[in-house]
């Protein structure tokens, strides 16, 4: 019986020190330009020193941009190295696998060994997954200061009535008096497609009951009441679930129409028993068929919407609710995202 070699390859990924000689070049040239503006412009150098304050701003624009540069080549190595040594895990195991389904079914105790193996480099994937997760949340938190959601901003665009034809001549008719309805602010819509977290929650009912105001976005909660509602009589249930946290960019791209690989980790939906389950019930359910496709629509439609006027935070508080992880995990199934 021949030994199969289950040993790890390095984890060193390719290119390593690009970001460091990328993030040298940049600074060496920032400096440089800051330095003949200074000297090299008439009066700008008593311009800046003319007193503390002027000084201090001098500084800090001189400064900030090399702290972020080297910030981002930090997180941009950081997220490499990680990823490489993810793959690394990930085909150690299916080499297990290979070698599990090739032994003979008599050599239990070496199967045994391969399988706690296997299980053991599972968990140091999962372990690895999850510290990439953190490090992308934890650099686009201090690189971009994100805050809470706007609780005043509308975050859907005002529907504009179409301008009458000055031809024509107007109707003496009564114009409505009472107060304009004010639109659902970000803040409003994200706790809105999250749902009321239980029958006590009074001011998520309240905020759903204003959302249902929103016409498109009223469609869209019936969709995705729908669609949980059918998921959860498999079992399926979006607290349940962990999803990766897709950057803002990946969203944007989403909305912007762009599909495939630049948008696949919109599918980050690991659960494999809900993954399962989704896509037989979408396969053999024409009811669950359609609400699936209904809601995707749906979804789309009021993402595009959003996405112009969202900013980066408000998108990653908006993916992390139970409407964007169901359509996380049925945009998977469907292919939405290929």
């Amino acid at each position: 019986m021949s030994n199969a070699n289950t040993s790890l390859a390095p984890t060193v990924p390719a290119n390593s020190g690009a970001e460091t000689r990328i993030a040298l070049a940049l600074s060496i040239f920032w400096l440089l330009a800051c330095t003949l503006y200074v000297f090299g412009v008439p009066g700008a150098l008593e311009q800046i020193t003319t007193n503390i304050l002027t000084l201090m701003i001098a500084f800090i624009a001189m400064f900030f941009p090399v702290i972020v540069i080297w910030t981002v080549a930090y997180v941009s190595n950081s997220l490499r190295g990680m990823r490489a040594e993810t793959n690394v895990l990930r085909n150690s195991m299916d080499q297990i696998r290979a070698v599990i389904s090739e032994k003979p079914e008599a050599d239990q105790s070496l199967n045994t060994k391969l399988q706690e193996q296997l299980n053991e480099i599972a968990a140091l994937t999962q372990h690895t997954d999850k510290r990439l997760n953190e490090l992308t949340a934890k650099a686009l938190t201090s690189t971009s200061e994100l805050a809470s959601p706007r609780s005043d901003a509308a975050a859907l665009a005002e529907k504009h009535a179409a301008p009458e034809d000055v031809s024509q001549t107007s109707l003496p008719l009564q114009s409505p008096t009472g107060p304009e309805r004010m639109p659902i602010t970000v803040t409003e819509f994200i706790k809105a497609l999250n749902f009321p977290d239980n029958a006590d929650d009074r001011e998520g009912f309240r905020v759903l009951r204003r959302a249902f105001e929103e016409r498109e976005l009223g469609k869209l909660l019936q969709a995705s009441q729908d669609v949980l509602t059918l998921l959860s009589q498999d079992g399926i249930y979006m607290d349940d679930l962990t999803p990766d946290k897709p950057l803002p960019a990946v969203w944007r791209r989403f909305a912007n129409g762009q599909r495939g690989l630049t948008v696949s980790a919109l599918g980050g939906i690991r659960d494999r028993s809900a993954l399962t389950l989704a896509k037989t019930r979408l396969k053999n359910d024409p009811v669950f068929r359609d609400a699936t496709h209904h809601f995707l629509r749906k979804f789309d439609q009021i993402l595009i919407e959003f996405e112009e006027s969202a900013e980066d935070n408000e998108l990653l508080e908006m993916s992390q609710t139970r409407t964007a992880r169901a359509f996380m995990l049925l945009g998977r199934v469907a292919g939405s995202f290929d």
